[in-house]
């Protein structure tokens, strides 16, 4: 197969670098000191499930040099994506897919909006990665695990052949048949932890042990809850006492990816979190108190960390 990654950053180096160790034909597209890297020493994965190196690596800022590929591997942030979109249109033919990775719940419906309904469709993962240091990717966690579905609740070949290409790779990788659901299982649990861990600015384990924080967490997760039955997607009755068992598993010193990045004054995905909990909550009629809250109160952060 013939694949892009547009951003191989944490998620789409990992993704990507499997795909290419596996003797797909693999093209990061990617900018900076990261780029230059690839370029001049390959890319480098460190993983729990086995360190790798590709070397000599194909990569580029360009996207017209690559032409059109069977798939686009979308792996910048959420909030980048309307830009991405525009710049990939060279990278789309008459059978490409593409597969965005993203967190939250309407990375499709950005893509869709420039590229049109034919060629995108679900996905998102379950893992943690990061740029450890230009051209290097760290993978700590042993949990890897990809979702792709048909956005129209059927299953077809081209989800089926990128699922098994990362299975081929160890990953878990599933096609549901209503990618919704697992979507939606996801985002209330990484909204409502990212957007409360990011202002207490404690672990996970400490904000448990706080009857308040664990409340207000609970509260989160229950709005979203609230929304995923106010737009008919049937997540599991116990959802949100899973989501919080989940993070009581957790290594009690584990922080959220939005709280490190709210710490370090980096840009974070407020918008597709907490902000698009209280818009949907405006559309449908059903009260986001805490959310609202949530995004007032990071909302001044996130300005100052894009100014």
């Amino acid at each position: 197969m013939k694949i892009a990654v547009f951003g191989a950053g944490g998620v789409g180096g990992y993704l990507g670098g499997l795909l290419a160790q596996s003797h797909h034909d693999t093209t990061f597209i990617a900018r900076g000191e990261h780029l230059r890297a690839i370029k001049t020493n390959g890319l480098q994965v460190k993983s729990v499930h086995g360190d790798f190196h590709i070397q000599p690596a194909r990569a580029t800022d360009d996207p017209g040099k690559v032409g059109s590929v069977d798939y686009v591997l979308v792996g910048v942030k959420h909030f980048q994506l309307q830009e991405a979109a525009s710049m990939m249109k060279p990278l789309i033919g008459e059978a490409t897919t593409v597969v965005p990775l993203q967190n939250g719940v309407d990375a499709h419906d950005i893509l869709i909006s420039v590229l049109g309904p034919d060629d995108v469709i679900g996905g998102f993962t379950r893992m943690v990665t990061m740029i450890e240091a230009p051209g290097i990717i760290r993978q700590p966690s042993m949990i890897r695990e990809v979702f792709v579905g048909e956005l129209n609740k059927t299953k077809s070949e081209r989800c089926q052949r990128i699922v098994d290409a990362w299975t081929d790779c160890g990953v878990i990788a599933v096609q549901p048949e209503d990618i919704t659901i697992p979507m939606w299982t996801k985002y209330l649990f990484i909204a409502a932890y990212g957007g409360v861990s990011s202002l207490a600015q404690v672990s996970a384990g400490e904000l448990l042990g706080c009857p308040e924080s664990r409340e207000l967490l609970i509260r989160a997760m229950e709005e979203i809850e609230a929304l995923a039955k106010a737009k008919r997607i049937e997540l599991a009755p116990d959802v949100v006492p899973a989501a919080v068992r989940t993070l009581e598993n957790f290594e009690p010193a584990t922080t959220s990816s939005t709280q490190r990045d709210v710490a370090s004054g980096r840009p974070f995905e407020l918008e597709a979190f907490s902000g698009k909990v209280v818009r949907l909550g405006q559309e449908m009629g059903v009260p986001t108190p805490v959310h609202e809250m949530l995004y007032a109160l990071l909302k001044p952060q996130l300005i100052r960390s894009i100014s």
